[in-house]
């Protein structure tokens, strides 16, 4: 069956297995990646039992939806510090002088890269492991090479470099010490803090307005010492203020079961 897909639907890693079989230099390693990012790859998988129910019997036109949830799972491998590897091949043939025995699903690097992005469970993906030209690649760096985002993502994307450009050229340092909030119907600071520690991952609005968002649940006091950064917007009677990401929130004080208290540190957005 591999070797009818092998064939009749195109696929061709020729030239990435010829790359991959080079010296590694800044040259190849560029090509090796363009090539990665265009391929489809075959992945060794077990399926779901009812995946291919109904099938022994269907004609041509024939529609079969399985009963309960189908899928696969990715047949790993394991290193012996125990890290998992997801294991790739250019074609069956070479998956066959692998010696690994399963089913294979092919797919797009992008579609794949997408999935992993869901899971941490995965260290780095191998291609064409045992075999004397194989190349390891850690998870995120093939997330990053190979991943394709959505058009929505792309401008999603844009508007949040717009705002870190404008972080950078407009914020201004603190005079004296500022108490800003920020509020929202979870409690979305005190559940995603590390050690009593929380940094936004993209910068986030806050309000100078002490009476802003009444009807919301819980209440986050941000303490803004003397020379920290902020940019004040205009934009919004109450959202006016935008705080940089990777400014570190310390856990002062929890006054009650909605309100907490939170101090800025360190903010290495603008040490560059």
């Amino acid at each position: 069956i591999m070797d009818y897909v092998d064939e009749n639907i195109g696929i061709d890693n020729s030239r990435l297995e010829e790359v991959m079989a080079k010296e590694i230099t800044g040259e190849t390693q560029r090509e090796f990646f363009e090539l990665l990012k265009k391929a489809q790859l075959f992945m060794p998988v077990s399926y779901s039992p009812n995946m291919f129910e109904g099938m022994e019997d269907a004609k041509p036109g024939d529609v079969f939806e399985p009963e309960g949830q189908v899928g696969f799972n990715i047949q790993y491998l394991t290193a012996e510090d125990g890290t998992k590897a997801v294991p790739l091949f250019t074609s069956d043939k070479e998956m066959e002088k692998s010696g690994i025995r399963s089913s294979a699903y092919i797919l797009f690097m992008s579609d794949l890269a997408a999935m992993l992005g869901q899971t941490d469970k995965y260290a780095e993906v191998t291609i064409n492991p045992f075999s004397d030209h194989n190349i390891s690649i850690p998870i995120e760096t093939f997330i990053r090479v190979c991943y394709e985002p959505t058009d929505e993502e792309k401008e999603f994307i844009e508007s949040i470099n717009a705002i870190l450009k404008i972080l950078k050229e407009h914020s201004a340092e603190l005079e004296e010490d500022v108490a800003l909030v920020y509020k929202d119907s979870e409690n979305f600071m005190v559940e995603n803090a590390v050690d009593g520690v929380y940094v936004p991952q993209i910068p986030f609005r806050a309000s100078s307005n002490p009476k802003y968002g009444e009807d919301l649940k819980y209440t986050n006091i941000l303490l803004m010492p003397k020379s920290t950064k902020i940019l004040v917007t205009g934009q919004d009677v109450d959202l006016d203020i935008i705080i940089a990401p990777g400014s570190e929130f310390n856990l002062e004080e929890e006054l009650d079961e909605v309100t907490t208290i939170w101090k800025c540190g360190a903010q290495p957005f603008y040490d560059d």
